[in-house]
């Protein structure tokens, strides 16, 4: 389940479900390619209009390029083909969860901030960082069950956990990645509730072939 890069208004309300067969790489619908980008992916002329001075887009792989997408802001573009199922990178960010996330986005619960929260909002505003709430991916967690009369341990009505990738310098480059439903998408999202870190991952892999030029 994931948001990334949607219009504000639609926030942290859009969360989609992907499901991915396992014959999908080999499907007809799988080979359906996404629109080549009309301009060059070894032009440097359009890789070099755009700044790459924050952590996110410095840790942008040699074979990828930032460019713009028409009515999307930044994308990434391949250099270089990528085969069917690879691991094309890993979504990071800071790690919240579903209350701290409701309390520095929406605007209603706004009054709910605590100082850390005040601090959170300083800092990005102080570091040119935005605050759409844009960036969001979020990973459900499993629900501790307990006895029937034990209210402590009812299910919360959000048990997920969220990476949030919107700041540039606690993220990585798929921060970049485009949002594209199926069978338009090229990567498939991957994601473990707790890693070896105790966190919860999230990963991109290619679900087709992916040729020069295409937008991942």
């Amino acid at each position: 389940q994931y948001v990334m890069n949607l219009p504000a208004c639609l926030g942290f309300a859009l969360l989609e479900t992907f499901s991915f067969v396992n014959n999908f790489c080999n499907s007809d619908v799988g080979h359906r390619r996404q629109s080549v980008i009309s301009a060059h992916p070894h032009d440097e002329t359009v890789a070099g209009s755009i700044p790459m001075d924050t952590p996110a887009r410095q840790s942008l792989p040699s074979h990828l390029q930032l460019q713009p997408i028409p009515g999307k802001g930044l994308g990434v573009i391949t250099r270089e083909p990528i085969p069917c199922n690879t691991m094309v990178g890993e979504y990071t960010g800071e790690i919240i969860s579903a209350e701290v996330k409701d309390r520095r986005y929406l605007p209603s619960l706004h009054h709910l901030r605590d100082d850390i929260d005040v601090a959170w909002a300083v800092s990005r505003e102080e570091r040119g960082q935005s605050m759409t709430g844009n960036y969001l991916y979020g990973v459900t967690m499993p629900v501790t069950r307990g006895t029937a009369d034990d209210s402590d341990n009812a299910a919360p009505d959000d048990n997920s956990i969220y990476i949030d990738a919107e700041d540039e310098y606690a993220s990585l480059w798929t921060r970049f990645l485009n949002h594209a439903a199926p069978p338009g998408n090229n990567l498939s999202p991957k994601s473990i509730h707790e890693s070896y870190d105790g966190n919860p991952r999230v990963w991109f892999v290619s679900n087709r072939d992916i040729e020069v030029g295409e937008e991942l």
